[in-house]
């Protein structure tokens, strides 16, 4: 009997301590876990993941007006529904926070000063996204309360969420962000050109992650003792710009010689085009601008974003990176004119019936599924190793 009872705590002992480290979790989430721990692979062999990654969250009020103005519950959940499959099927998404979503405690509010419900993060999350990039031009609107406010919301909810770009403490500034996806360990980074005339208090300076190329270096350094590879997220180039600043350019050579494996570019709120960029050591894949992944943006091209999608693929004995069945896919923002029905979608869900009740079609400016793939075709054009998916 007494050894019967020792058995059942143990059991109970397992079972709850792997409660607690899965809580927070949904049906959509992956297995990609951050992990603090120090790096000592002893892997053999090799290992894949597949990548998925938006742009700009770009949160105006149009976006959550009308469900303020009902009286409703905010929920977000439709909005990305139609995009959701792809997202919660790739071993780690992306998405790029634009604007700060710190809640009603510090007050919604638009353009120029951004603040969302928090629900939109509820949504992100069910949406499956493991990654988040918090540090844009936008993120310290709410000031150093509403960044730690919502750093600390996601860690106390959404635990499985790695967040780059932002800090709660200088400890966690200096903390390595390291993702562990199918035995690989990935290590991501995030920084901002500016925040649009504020600045860091003096008291935390290590708040936002700016760009510095002194400091970038420095952390793929340290982040490479300890990740088999590096992902950094650059929010840069200049809004509206399709085409790629010398400034980017040259700072992504930059990042490939000092050992990023894959560049996520955002800022612009229209798409870049992508390359493979061959350097001595490696390789580093480079999406310049993903664009508009959701906003209430009023220009045609601005409803357009990019999908960044590959398999990245590692060789332990090598310690080598490849990429295969690599793409960049158009999304597209649908919104209708009374600002009641939002969605995500890509080119293989968005149709002329959609486009026929847009709201920038309502001022003027179609987005036809004809005038995407144009547009697509000559911004992007067609990059060496990537394919450019336009049906």
């Amino acid at each position: 009997m007494k050894n019967l009872l020792s058995l059942l705590l143990v059991f109970m002992i397992l079972f709850f301590s792997s409660a607690k480290l899965l809580d927070g979790y949904t049906s959509s989430d992956k297995k990609a876990i951050k992990s603090d721990d120090t790096y000592t692979s002893d892997q053999k062999g090799s290992a894949s993941f597949t990548f998925v990654g938006v742009g700009d969250n770009l949160i105006h009020q149009a976006l959550w007006g009308r469900q303020e103005e009902a009286g409703q519950e905010f929920n977000f959940d439709s909005y990305y529904e139609l995009t959701n499959k792809y997202t919660q099927a790739a071993d780690l998404a992306f998405i790029n926070s634009e604007t700060l979503c710190a809640g009603e405690e510090f007050g919604l509010s638009h353009y120029p000063v951004f603040n969302g419900p928090t629900q939109i993060l509820d949504a992100v999350n069910k949406a499956g996204f493991d990654w988040l990039a918090l540090s844009s031009n936008h993120t310290l609107d709410m000031g150093p309360e509403g960044v730690i406010y919502e750093l600390n919301w996601l860690k106390e909810k959404y635990p499985h969420i790695t967040v780059t770009g932002s800090h709660v403490s200088e400890e966690a500034a200096n903390t390595c962000q390291i993702i562990d996806v199918n035995g690989i360990k990935v290590g991501v980074l995030g920084y901002t050109y500016g925040l649009n005339g504020y600045s860091l208090p003096e008291d935390k300076p290590w708040l936002i992650d700016l760009i510095d190329e002194d400091k970038i270096k420095a952390d793929l350094e340290k982040l490479s003792k300890e990740s088999d590879v590096q992902i950094v997220s650059m929010h840069w180039g200049t809004e509206y710009n399709t085409g790629v600043d010398d400034a980017q350019y040259d700072l992504a050579k930059k990042l490939n010689e000092w050992g990023a494996e894959v560049i996520i570019g955002t800022h612009p709120h229209v798409i870049e085009t992508a390359e493979i960029i061959h350097g001595a050591d490696q390789d580093t894949l480079c999406y310049y601008s993903l664009g508009n992944f959701l906003s209430a943006q009023d220009a045609a091209a601005r409803m357009i974003g990019g999908m960044a999608s590959f398999t990245l693929n590692y060789n332990f004995d090598e310690k080598k990176t490849t990429f295969t069945d690599v793409k960049f896919i158009p999304t597209i923002t649908y919104l209708n004119p009374s600002f009641t029905e939002f969605r995500t979608t890509t080119i293989h869900e968005y149709t002329d019936d959609m486009n026929a009740n847009q709201y920038v079609t309502s001022l003027g400016d179609p987005c036809s599924r004809a005038y995407v793939i144009e547009y697509v075709q000559e911004v992007v054009g067609n990059p060496e190793g990537i394919e450019v998916v336009l049906n």
